[in-house]
């Protein structure tokens, strides 16, 4: 999504690189446009704020016309085999090591209690938020996991590093 005019980018932000996105599957990236660009809302919002727009979107935004995604909160998080996910990805080029995958479970549970042990989270993917996303430490729910998805997009790029003259190259 590259978004080459001045009041989107004092808006949004940095445009998208496509380092950014190397290692999504399926690969996101087209040119349509049907909503806000999401490449830089990580830690702009509150987890609360979050969770809050997904539920009732116009509750924060009066004039959204998004759907309401609620039901996450009452839907458990599908943690049947995590480490085989994280080994498909691995197979098309994700560089997830055998101590990623083998953590697959510990980590997801890590990652959702603040105060649990995070160390070896934190030690495998030191950019991780750790938080209770969607408010209720009893469950890990699909909200769970979109708004921790929500919370690190466009946060693993350092802008104060990068040179876009250099990167035209």
């Amino acid at each position: 999504m590259i978004r080459p005019f001045r009041d989107e980018t004092e808006r949004y932000g940095h445009y998208s690189l496509a380092a950014e996105s190397m290692y999504d599957h399926p690969f996101q990236w087209g040119s349509k446009r049907t909503g806000p660009d999401l490449a830089r809302v990580g830690g702009r919002y509150s987890d609360e704020w979050q969770v809050q727009h997904l539920t009732d979107p116009r509750s924060v935004v009066p004039e959204s016309i998004m759907p309401s995604y609620g039901f996450l909160l009452n839907a458990d998080l599908d943690m049947k085999d995590p480490a085989g996910h994280l080994a498909a990805n691995r197979d098309v080029g994700v560089p997830y090591s055998q101590e990623m995958i083998e953590s697959a479970s510990a980590d997801l549970r890590a990652q959702v209690n603040p105060d649990g042990d995070t160390s070896g989270l934190l030690a495998r993917y030191p950019k991780a938020v750790v938080a209770n996303f969607d408010g209720n430490p009893q469950r890990l729910t699909e909200m769970d996991a979109l708004v921790a998805y929500l919370q690190m997009l466009g946060t693993l790029v350092d802008f104060s590093a990068y040179d876009p003259v250099e990167n035209q190259r």
